[in-house]
């Protein structure tokens, strides 16, 4: 028998195939017809199978009135965009109504006096059956047309590069989303893999926490690393300084700053570069200020190392988040950890905020941990500023980031940590060679070719992961949620205005969001959710949340 799950899972497959392939068509193509006897258009076919999810799922499962012309559908034309919504919508409700369906009972409604259908008595589980049955046939011949249209294209001298949307184009060049054929590789393939996100959750939830992404890695990435374990050269690694001399440079051509040379350290994660900075800039019992809510290894190294967190509490306003710094005078910390951008809010600091705390580090002599992990990921019009490129900073900051983040490589450790303060670097100088590690050579080559190599990826990454971003601020508006669109990451921070909403929605629609709690109490009412995703699988997200699952371990007949 198979499970609601396992059927919306293969349903989803080819509905969201044949949206893939008008995607990538784009306008000029989708629409178009090729040159073989009965052919519908992709746009056209589309079309009809969401008429077919919505006559039979909507109508005869669920009951709903459905206002069908079933000829006009196959001579349907038009942009892309509006069809991709409109698909976008009716898979959320097909979601929703295989969820609520009962599939040994009678259907909802009367099929219409045109039935065109099984001829035979059906109850709701064969309806689905059937609508099934319809789409995997229709995304066959839909991966045929697209092979003839690009087949005539070719002869006509249309260039794929110039072929769809910007957000189409984008998830094809992306490695993990990118068509073979037509539509994207589904992020479940990670549920096999060695990842956290879906490896820690039960196979039937969607997960939406751990901040990694679903959307697969560059293709220079990729190369770089497999040239190594095809040569087997996994030997101590040549020139190690040459990931710092990359940070370096991309520093001064993305964002300004020149780093001091030779003051770049290479270490396996942001938390090390944490920790080290603590035990070697503070005592125990000083007090570590930090924004709140914040990552929750943050606070949790600043409490185990035996340091007084001090808060620096974001407040939401109207027009975004904010924080006050009324806590540094009260508490006088020694160490001052600046995120930015800021997680979880999504905040990215402008010049005027970023000088309030220049301000607030000169007059307590405070030296400055920067963590600006999130600076590859943010969004026109913002800008990332680097704290040590403020005046006065430079000697005062310890700026830390990684290419793990924006360019979907956690796995492969490797961080760098440019020491600003000269008693730091004399301190980290003087400790034995090897206390702190090193990262292995595939974690040093994969963060030398994000940064040089994989702009392109990265640029296309930007597209999606802002189209994503917009699609939840629209979710969040329609349901009243209190939410800010982020200026910069791939994380959404909600405050669903009850009491741990993360464990009803994993109870009810079977969706793992961050718990707000794990920020801190007050932080309770919030969730935070994980877009970088395929949009298919951000809308089964979204639909889940707004959607309350229903015996979604119920089967329904084999095949359906």
């Amino acid at each position: 028998m198979l499970t609601r799950e396992e059927y919306l899972y293969f349903a989803g497959r080819a509905l969201d195939g044949m949206a893939g392939i008008v995607a990538t068509l784009g306008d000029d193509r989708a629409s178009r017809k090729p040159q073989a006897p009965g052919a519908n258009s992709p746009y056209a076919l589309l079309t009809h199978c969401l008429g077919v999810v919505e006559a039979w799922a909507g109508g005869l499962v669920a009951g709903r009135p459905v206002d069908r012309d079933r000829a006009a559908e196959f001579t349907a034309s038009g942009p892309v965009a509006p069809l991709l919504e409109r698909c976008r919508e009716v898979r959320a409700a097909f979601h929703a109504d295989v969820l609520a369906a009962r599939p040994a009972e009678p259907l909802a409604t009367r099929p219409p006096a045109d039935f065109d259908g099984p001829d035979r008595e059906l109850t709701q589980g064969a309806a689905l059956q059937h609508v099934y049955e319809e789409l995997a046939q229709h995304h066959g011949q839909m991966e045929v047309l697209r092979d003839l249209i690009v087949a005539e294209s070719a002869g006509e001298g249309v260039a794929e590069s110039a072929v769809g949307s910007a957000a189409a184009g984008a998830a094809g060049s992306i490695v993990g989303i990118a068509a073979e054929g037509a539509g994207w590789v589904r992020p479940e393939r990670l549920r096999d893999g060695v990842g956290a996100k879906w490896r820690m959750v039960e196979p039937d939830v969607l997960p939406a926490w751990v901040a990694d992404m679903d959307l697969g890695v560059a293709p220079p990435i990729i190369d770089r690393v497999r040239a190594i374990l095809d040569r087997q050269d996994l030997g101590y690694p040549y020139r190690q300084e040459a990931v710092a001399e990359v940070f370096e440079e991309r520093m001064r051509e993305r964002f300004g700053w020149a780093p001091r040379s030779g003051r770049t350290r290479v270490m396996s994660d942001l938390i090390q570069i944490l920790q080290v900075v603590i035990e070697m800039t503070t005592e125990p019992g000083d007090g570590v200020a930090l924004h709140m809510p914040a990552y929750p290894p943050f606070p949790a190294a600043i409490r185990r190392a035996g340091r007084a967190l001090v808060p620096i509490p974001m407040i939401r306003t109207p027009t975004g988040w904010t924080f006050d710094l009324g806590a540094i005078a009260e508490r006088r910390p020694k160490l001052l950890v600046v995120v930015n951008p800021q997680n979880p809010t999504g905040r990215v600091f402008t010049a005027d905020e970023l000088r309030s705390l220049r301000d607030v580090a000169e007059e307590y002599d405070l030296t400055v941990l920067a963590d600006e992990i999130h600076a590859d990921l943010v969004y026109e019009p913002h800008r990332h500023v680097p704290f040590a490129s403020l005046p006065g900073m430079a000697g005062r900051t310890v700026t830390a980031t990684s290419a793990t983040k924006a360019f979907n490589i956690a796995g492969l450790r490797c961080a760098l940590a440019h020491i600003g303060p000269d008693a730091l670097a004399g301190k980290l100088d003087r400790m034995p060679l090897d206390y702190f590690g090193t990262p292995d050579v595939l974690g040093r080559a994969a963060t030398m070719a994000a940064w040089t190599e994989s702009g392109e990826w990265h640029r296309d990454l930007m597209t999606l992961l802002r189209a994503n971003r917009d699609r939840v601020t629209t979710w969040a508006a329609e349901r009243g949620l209190a939410h800010h669109t982020p200026e910069a990451t791939y994380l959404s921070w909600v405050d669903f205005e009850e009491d741990d909403p993360a464990g009803r929605i994993l109870r009810d629609g079977r969706v793992q969001l961050t718990p707000g709690a794990d920020f801190g109490d007050p932080w309770r009412t919030h969730a935070r959710i994980n877009f970088a995703t395929t949009p298919d699988v951000l809308d089964a997200i979204l639909g889940r949340i707004s959607s309350p699952r229903r015996s979604a371990s119920a089967a329904l007949p084999r095949g359906a």
